[in-house]
């Protein structure tokens, strides 16, 4: 009896370590969001600059402020705008999997998207340094990955 006490929460410490690992790997700069200056300027930026913008029919000021009421569409716009920050997907692979997960495709979707690259700084930053391994050992080429 006492092997079955210890099998389970080795397993639930294992199944825990790995959600986070991958939520981590996703967007190295996600879990920073109210932290990162970087990651905070670029989505002041795109409030201010694209904010009465639409993708779908979430505006876009809403999912970069954190005000989203469905918050699974604003955790994987931050994810995809700090991914896009840090250079680890590029602004093609950005368009593809935006229009892709919020199924926009539309001429208005397109103008959004362009406007959310145009509000990036001139050269990336750098990746937090408490990221930089774990984007060694979990790169991220897209965030349909």
């Amino acid at each position: 009896m006492p092997a079955k006490l210890f099998k389970l929460p080795g397993r639930a410490l294992l199944a825990g370590l790995a959600t986070a690992f991958m939520t981590t790997a996703c967007a190295p700069d996600l879990m920073q969001v109210g932290i990162s200056r970087d990651l905070d300027s670029y989505m002041d930026r795109v409030a201010k600059n694209c904010g009465n913008m639409y993708i779908n029919g979430f505006q876009v000021w809403v999912l970069a402020q954190g005000e989203s009421a469905d918050a699974s569409y604003q955790e994987y716009f931050l994810d995809q705008a700090s991914m896009l920050l840090y250079g680890t997907i590029t602004p093609e692979q950005y368009i593809a999997d935006m229009s892709g997960y919020f199924d926009d495709e539309s001429p208005r979707g397109k103008k959004t998207y362009q406007c959310i690259i145009a509000q990036l700084p001139q050269n990336a930053p750098a990746l937090p340094k408490a990221y930089r391994e774990v984007m060694k050992a979990a790169p991220q080429v897209s965030g349909n990955d």
